[in-house]
């Protein structure tokens, strides 16, 4: 029973994020998308222990309780991320699961799946996933080496960082012919297709395809 609280209370923080992003945090709305008595509650004690402020209908959060809220929220996109990148499930489907993974990853697991995916701006959703201190220290090291496969030196290896795909098929197809974030890749030829080892197989892809492959080479690491 404790559990489930705490997670209705998390659930609240990231509605209260997620309204701050469209920019209508007020009572008026939450209570249109949290219509349960025990939300209220909740509203009560975050304001109680100064994580939020209420002025008239607006709903302010403090620094405390943004940090807060942003954490849950980042945690949550990232798994979704994981659950659809990694592990080939619908967008559709990433709901629940995203919201147990939020309660269990520790930062460093945290870290360690924002940088196995490339540190993701979006989730599967398109919503903006918030920036953690890996995103931020990988801006002058890792992004800047972050390239398509297609721009691979011929016989030069990388590690896979993330597919930028937008259509799901494509993303699905890709993620089953085994081009997983982590895993390495080898481009054989350029001309006249684009062929490349990807563990003991060889694959020839067309050149748009491999755009949506982001790869570092193997001399840097992620």
């Amino acid at each position: 029973m404790r559990l489930e609280r705490e997670h209705r209370r998390d659930e609240l923080m990231e509605m209260l994020w997620r309204l701050e992003e469209r920019h209508d945090l007020t009572l008026t709305t939450l209570r249109k998308h949290a219509p349960d008595p025990i939300y209220e509650e909740y509203l009560q004690e975050f304001s109680g222990n100064g994580l939020l402020r209420v002025e008239e209908d607006r709903i302010i959060l403090s620094e405390y309780g943004r940090r807060m809220a942003r954490g849950l929220v980042r945690r949550h996109r990232l798994a979704e991320r994981l659950i659809v990148d990694v592990l080939g499930k619908n967008a559709r489907d990433t709901e629940k699961a995203a919201c147990e993974y939020e309660h269990v990853l520790a930062p460093e697991l945290e870290t360690a799946i924002c940088t196995l995916l490339g540190h993701p701006r979006t989730c599967p959703h398109g919503s903006t996933i918030p920036e953690g201190e890996c995103c931020l220290e990988s801006r002058q090291s890792v992004e800047t080496t972050v390239i398509s496969l297609n721009h691979l030196r011929v016989d030069a290896n990388a590690r896979i960082v993330h597919l930028s795909c937008t259509d799901e098929t494509r993303m699905n197809r890709l993620l089953s012919m085994g081009f997983v974030p982590g895993t390495e890749v080898r481009l054989l030829q350029r001309h006249p297709a684009l062929v490349v080892k990807l563990g003991d197989s060889q694959v020839a892809l067309e050149e748009g395809i491999a755009l949506d492959i982001r790869v570092v080479p193997k001399f840097r690491e992620i």
